[in-house]
């Protein structure tokens, strides 16, 4: 911005030129405000390179897509809602008919040549490109990154979106829309039976145990059946759904994830629905004895199976939901103007931003109206009254690795905790790609072990990541990420409100085929930027009745 240019001394200034003045000085600030931005930008296929560090036993792959030698065309969207919009039916509720024609349309899509950007293999590699480093930022030498950041949500739905109106295209069917897993209620927690019965939905690469009719694990951590009936199953998944959709994602980052931008390191931070059920999910239906647990288990392999889409358009609904709730997208603009490219079904290359994703009727589709029996999940308490350490717990060191169950007691802050979202954040998590990371949070409980359930009320949240086999990120093999997690509703309904000091435990897992994590971080904080009306409103009546109590 130009130097501004004050008057030596006082001087009588017509009301006209003070406006001009101050338009001038806010089309400076304006244009600064630009130059300033840094959205991450559409990749340039160009640039493209072959995965790096594969695994031993996987073979040489290219996940590219097909070169496009011209400008990528602006992806139009329509501001208006269509007047047929496509409705996303739950996948184990679809009829013959439907399922049939679901299978058909992927034997289509699996028919095309494999340099078609609509064939199946090239729609798989999507996920790879954009998940492994083999893509950089436009106008950048960054790796691009996908995950562990405010664009999770947001790329996915564009990629299923563009997935689906190729498969519409290829049926000749402009009402057709992809299913999504409904594991979120009891009926839909198997692997929905079209993707079982039907040869063109089926993936040779899927766990042999955790086919129907065993239940899905939204809390999975690698083969642990042995300590869960299926019942109790059935109640953790619906205590996961709900301590992420509603109680554990109060603010924005606490659900999209974090902050990421422009020339930033890769990962910077889980959401909610990231860590369960997306990664849980995604390790879960992999094949545990083949290299990383593909197909679904690692990143780069996920989109080979067709379930992945149907689970992926599971959590977009669930960001639906999570609006529905009085929460809202995230305004700012470097989140609003980032970028991706995606092949469109006329086999053109779109650019879109992140702007026109948010509103799924303007996209045209909406979801079934279906049950949600988690929104109605209570959950007992298993500490008795106020924590304290006796002085044999393991105590949480900054830095070392965590090879057990460990406490660290934290300071509240009472007032602030009044007005504002009281978050728990862990920095500077720390371990190895190429192996599952894994660690759950407690509150005022430091008897939690591995076999804690985390239905109850002094669930924090989980952090987990899937093993990335390849080399994701371009600064090595090396994991370095955060995670945050809304705690305000465990300390109202454990009645912690007046303490000052809270107990937090965290239970990491370290066997096979877990690898050690350490943590460099861990603090209370406390937002009122980003939470939602209802929690605001819930708030403000919390302060009134603290006010009144404390006056009487």
């Amino acid at each position: 911005m130009a130097p501004l240019s004050l008057p030596l001394r006082p001087a009588i200034v017509p009301w006209s030129m003070l406006m001009i003045g101050l338009l001038v000085l806010l089309q400076h600030m304006h244009d600064d405000a630009n130059v300033l931005a840094d959205p991450i930008l559409a990749p340039e296929l160009k640039y493209c390179h072959l995965p790096l560090n594969l695994p031993d036993g996987e073979a040489p792959f290219d996940c590219c897509a097909p070169n496009w030698d011209k400008p990528a065309l602006d992806f139009q969207l329509n501001e208006s809602a269509p007047s047929n919009l496509r409705v996303r039916l739950p996948a184990h509720a679809l009829d013959a008919d439907y399922a049939a024609k679901l299978d058909k349309a992927y034997g289509l899509m699996k028919a095309l040549p494999s340099d078609d950007p609509r064939s199946f293999m090239q729609q798989a590699n999507i996920h790879c490109a954009y998940c492994s480093s083999t893509y950089q930022m436009g106008n950048s030498s960054t790796p691009l990154q996908v995950h562990a950041s405010w664009l999770f949500f947001s790329f996915h739905r564009w990629y299923v979106y563009f997935h689906e109106r190729i498969l519409a295209s290829l049926l000749g069917d402009d009402s057709f829309a992809l299913p999504f897993w409904n594991y979120d209620h009891p009926d839909g927690m198997t692997i929905p039976d079209a993707y079982m019965s039907y040869p063109n939905l089926t993936d040779v690469y899927r766990e042999p145990s955790h086919l129907p009719p065993a239940p899905v694990m939204l809390d999975y951590y690698y083969m642990n059946e042995s300590i869960r009936t299926a019942d109790e199953q059935v109640a953790a998944n619906l205590a996961t759904i709900y301590r992420m959709v509603v109680t554990g994602a109060t603010t924005q980052y606490s659900f999209f994830g974090q902050p990421y931008r422009r020339d930033d390191s890769p990962e910077p931070g889980y959401g909610t629905l990231e860590t369960m059920p997306h990664n849980s999910v995604h390790g879960w239906t992999g094949d545990q004895q083949q290299v990383g647990k593909k197909d679904m288990g690692t990143l780069y392999a996920a989109g080979r199976d067709p379930v992945f889409y149907a689970h992926h358009a599971s959590l977009d609904r669930l960001w639906e939901m999570w609006k529905s709730l009085g929460n809202e997208d995230i305004d700012d603009s470097d989140y609003l103007n980032s970028e991706f490219v995606f092949y469109n079904e006329n086999a053109e290359l779109v650019k879109v931003k992140v702007r026109d994703s948010l509103d799924t009727v303007k996209l045209g589709y909406v979801y079934a109206d279906v049950e949600n029996v988690w929104m109605n999940v209570t959950t007992g308490r298993l500490s008795d009254g106020v924590a304290s350490l006796s002085g044999s717990e393991r105590v949480c060191v900054m830095g070392e690795e965590m090879v057990e169950p460990c406490s660290i007691v934290l300071r509240r802050e009472k007032e602030a905790a009044l007005a504002a979202e009281e978050m728990l954040v862990i920095q500077g998590i720390e371990g190895v790609l190429d192996s599952p990371a894994h660690f759950e949070a407690f509150l005022n409980f430091p008897h939690a072990s591995l076999s804690t359930m985390i239905n109850c009320t002094e669930y924090a949240g989980r952090f987990s990541t899937l093993a990335q086999m390849i080399l994701t990120n371009m600064t090595g093999n090396y994991l370095n990420t955060s995670v945050q997690f809304a705690i305000g509703s465990n300390v109202r309904e454990l009645g912690l409100n007046e303490e000052e000091f809270i107990i937090v435990t965290l239970v990491p897992r370290v066997e096979d085929p877990y690898s050690p994590i350490a943590i460099t971080s861990m603090k209370l904080q406390y937002e009122t930027q980003g939470v939602s009306r209802d929690w605001r409103e819930l708030r403000l009546a919390h302060r009134v009745r603290s006010e009144k109590t404390r006056h009487e």
